[in-house]
């Protein structure tokens, strides 16, 4: 109780100092003086203040790492059973998704090129090298197939695309790769 007293007594004090600031103006140097003596002990005390908060943050960072450390891992090996489990699922049903009120389970495939720059420029015919200037451009090119509702690039047995006029392009590598997605309720 004493406690609540004291610091309401510094609130009314500190708000008391704010008014009184507030409405005074410097007129002399010993009033100067007062208001860089002031000034100093307020970022002495800022100091203070920020000292101890970082104190406590590293105090309490330094409480909670290893349980979120001991989660994160927990999770990682949650996850890992799932997606396991989702890809003997998969192979068994190319179609699988799992979705319950407690999350869902899917796939997302999705694909990536490498390119190789020297390799595609020797590679393309000069009229193509003049058409596509841009890798987006190039893609446009590739033959692709739908495949399980999605455009699916064809590729020679090296993942080099295959051109809708047959030719194959050496500088650039198409990697199709397959991700599962957990997604849980909130």
């Amino acid at each position: 109780m004493n406690n609540q007293v004291a610091n309401g007594v510094d609130v009314m004090n500190n708000e008391l100092v704010e008014q009184s600031e507030q409405q005074e103006a410097i007129n002399n140097e010993e009033e100067l003086a007062k208001k860089l003596y002031r000034l100093r002990k307020l970022n002495e005390e800022q100091a203070i203040e920020d000292e101890r908060y970082q104190r406590e943050i590293a105090e309490s960072d330094e409480w909670y790492q290893p349980s979120k450390k001991k989660r994160a891992n927990q999770i990682e090996y949650v996850e890992a059973l799932i997606e396991n489990y989702y890809h003997r699922r998969l192979q068994e049903n190319p179609y699988y998704r799992y979705k319950d009120r407690n999350g869902t389970v899917s796939k997302k495939t999705s694909t990536t090129y490498d390119y190789n720059d020297e390799e595609l420029i020797n590679s393309l015919p000069d009229e193509l090298l003049k058409k596509t200037a841009k890798k987006a451009e190039l893609k446009k090119l590739f033959q692709s197939e739908k495949v399980d509702g999605r455009k699916k690039i064809i590729t020679d047995n090296e993942g080099h695309p295959i051109t809708e006029d047959g030719e194959i392009i050496k500088g650039v590598i198409a990697k199709e790769k397959t991700e599962v997605t957990i997604k849980t309720t909130k």
